[in-house]
């Protein structure tokens, strides 16, 4: 039995997917949160397989419980259900190590079988959301760069670390610099490698093997 909680602050639709779950055998829904910080707390005491994470929720959204019950947990599996189809929202969503992404038009088979193909191991991933990651990947391949002839020590390590999603403040302090300086940093980093956000520089460091 597959045990699983819903994460998403509109009742109803909370409620009516947690009806249909519970019709399938291999399904059960064991808890039920309005939000991110509720659906941690669930996790700690139900301990669940899966989690149907919706992301615009109040007080913490679905991305930064991702994260959080990632780090709490490895082997939680965590399913991104969302009306959105934001290009942000989907890679940072996978840059919070969520195991699928899926909108919400969904039907309750396909569901289902989405549920647990992930118990199972699998990545599922909306077919409209594939063609946006396509597109957002394209767009990137030109920054794939030799990054040693590009960026200084200092620059690759502070790669590193947004990579990990780490804030500036918590890089500045591992680092041993201000905040400041760290912003700074990473404008230079945005600049040599003619990107706009830190989302690409993570794809970056990933395409290059620095993470």
């Amino acid at each position: 039995m597959i045990k699983i909680i819903l994460a998403d602050d509109q009742t109803l639709l909370r409620e009516s997917i947690g009806y249909i779950l519970d019709n399938d055998d291999d399904i059960t829904v064991v808890g039920m949160a309005s939000d991110g910080k509720e659906a941690i707390e669930l996790c700690k005491k139900e301990k669940p397989d899966v989690v149907l994470m919706d992301i615009e929720m109040p007080d913490m959204n679905g991305v930064c419980a991702t994260k959080r019950l990632k780090e709490m947990n490895q082997d939680i599996k965590i399913i991104i259900l969302t009306t959105f189809e934001n290009p942000d929202n989907i890679m940072e969503s996978f840059a919070a190590n969520a195991d699928g992404y899926l909108v919400k038009n969904i039907s309750h088979q396909d569901l289902s079988l989405a549920i647990k193909c992930v118990y199972a191991g699998l990545t599922v991933i909306d077919e409209s959301v594939k063609h946006i990651m396509m597109e957002r990947f394209k767009g990137l391949i030109n920054y794939k760069l030799q990054y040693e002839e590009i960026l200084t020590e200092k620059e690759v390590e502070i790669v590193k670390h947004i990579a990990k999603g780490i804030s500036n403040k918590e890089i500045a302090n591992a680092l041993n610099y201000s905040e400041g300086t760290i912003k700074n940093n990473i404008s230079r980093i945005l600049e040599k490698l003619e990107m706009s956000d830190r989302m690409q520089i993570a794809i970056f460091a990933m395409e290059n093997g620095i993470v």
